[in-house]
């Protein structure tokens, strides 16, 4: 009898183990939600999605070869974009007299390099809005790479040679490579870049990841806004996204500028089969703020969707929202 009742007991032993431990992965799982969703979207996708049909370009934009499109916005201001690819991505290259720069490089499906040196003979530095793949994918072409100046992005460079973090770049979800660059100089955030008659200031805006920046053209009144906003779904739940401090990011932005500030955002291709460049302004801005104070002041259920929480922004944008117990 006493070893039927030791057996009971083991087996008791053993299966409160294993609850435990499912118990233990289950929370594991929902807390690492972030994680788990760029390993869904590798699953679900694996490689870029491209499209061979050429959508219908809106001024100023034209066809530079079978893949890039280019648009001269004025300013000394050139949009480069690849509606092809999947994500649309545009990239800027700001033109002053003395030397140009270009904010970010795209996913690095094709190099972009001709596009930027068949548009200006100028020494160019480069600087990508935040370490995304889509933004990052052509750095190692040019020499004159520029980070901002924050601590945590100091202990990934080597020998003048900077590594990407897996999540930080999240490349493998769409089966990029993720390639070592060197780094020129560091940007301290709040400085201004003096391009020769054009001036930029860099601005940190944590919240689609830490080390996310903007370039104000206040000459211009422009914003080149990287993945801060565009005109699509706004993407706030992939590791590395702060729903505090995006909600933060945006206040400090509206609070510098005005009702005729463009915001040029680092995604397009919303309103098929029309490609524009994709443009906001102030309003989008507040907007979008409201949405993120919502969601980062929200710890359970909100909009739409279970992860990501998809909450209406307004007519041109959605936020897909991560909660704010979440592991960042």
């Amino acid at each position: 009898m006493s070893g039927r009742r030791s057996f009971i007991r083991i087996i008791l032993y053993t299966l409160t183990v294993l609850i435990s431990l499912i118990a233990l992965s289950a929370i594991m799982v929902v807390w690492r939600a972030p994680e788990a969703e760029a390993w869904l979207w590798r699953f679900r996708e694996g490689h870029p999605t491209l499209s061979s049909v050429k959508p219908t370009l809106a001024a100023p934009l034209r066809w530079f070869d079978d893949y890039y499109v280019v648009g001269d916005m004025g300013e000394g201001a050139f949009a480069i974009g690849e509606p092809l690819y999947g994500q649309c991505n545009f990239s800027y290259l700001i033109v002053g007299s003395r030397r140009a720069l270009l904010f970010d490089t795209g996913p690095g499906v094709r190099d972009i390099s001709p596009v930027v040196h068949a548009l200006t003979s100028l020494p160019m530095e480069v600087l990508p809005s935040h370490l995304h793949f889509d933004h990052t994918g052509n750095l190692h072409r040019f020499d004159d790479v520029a980070l901002p100046d924050l601590p945590a992005l100091h202990t990934q460079v080597h020998d003048g040679v900077f590594s990407l973090g897996l999540y930080q770049s999240l490349g493998f979800v769409e089966g990029f490579e993720r390639r070592p660059f060197r780094v020129a100089h560091w940007l301290q955030p709040g400085s201004e870049i003096d391009l020769g008659g054009r001036r930029l200031q860099l601005l940190n805006v944590p919240g689609h990841t830490p080390e996310s920046v903007v370039l104000v053209d206040r000459g211009a009144n422009r914003v080149y806004a990287g993945d801060f906003i565009y005109p699509s779904d706004i993407y706030a739940f992939l590791p590395g996204a702060n729903l505090a401090d995006y909600a933060a990011s945006a206040r400090r932005v509206d609070a510098i500028v005005d009702e005729q500030t463009k915001f040029h955002g680092a995604h397009g291709c919303d309103r098929p089969p029309l490609v524009d460049v994709p443009t906001l302004s102030q309003v989008d801005v507040r907007a979008l703020g409201v949405a993120l104070t919502l969601a980062a002041g929200t710890s359970g259920p909100l909009g739409s969707g279970r992860f990501p929480r998809v909450i209406p922004v307004n007519q041109r944008m959605m936020l897909m929202a991560t909660y704010p117990w979440m592991a960042h």
